[in-house]
């Protein structure tokens, strides 16, 4: 649609958001919660970033072509979700998703150690295609947002 409009761009890395029920797992750290806390327990939100010259009515234009034309029913749930995330700690997580407890206690300990507080939700950045890279080689930005 906007390829169209002489707006083409190309898809930007897949993102989510994670959070989990912090009265629930108050006791469990942030570096804990991906061996303590069971993934059916998790809640997430998948984006991926648009440019800002994507408006919301054109994306809820794609997403009735999507829907309409495409048949395509999952689209429903999509939604144009504007984010501002302000100040966070972020570092390049290398390897298996299953490591990531051990980056993230670095960006704990960086935490304590400024006197910084968790203020937000967890956010991953995939820079690799998990479908086609080998788990070691796997990279993500994990981002916590603190104040």
């Amino acid at each position: 649609m906007l390829k169209a409009l002489n707006n083409d761009f190309v898809v930007p890395k897949l993102e989510a958001l994670w959070s989990f029920d912090n009265e629930k797992y108050a006791s469990v750290s942030m570096d804990e919660a991906p061996l303590k806390i069971p993934r059916n327990e998790w809640n997430y939100r998948i984006m991926i970033r648009m440019p800002d010259f994507v408006t919301k009515e054109q994306t809820k234009g794609a997403i009735d072509i999507a829907v309409n034309k495409k048949q395509n029913e999952l689209a429903q749930k999509i939604e144009f979700y504007e984010m501002t995330e302000g100040k966070v700690i972020q570092i390049l997580h290398i390897g298996p998703f299953d490591n990531e407890p051990q980056t993230l206690k670095k960006i704990l300990k960086f935490s304590t150690e400024n006197n910084l507080q968790q203020n937000g939700l967890h956010h991953e950045i995939y820079l690799s295609d998990f479908r086609k890279t080998a788990p070691d080689k796997l990279k993500t930005i994990l981002r916590e947002p603190v104040k």
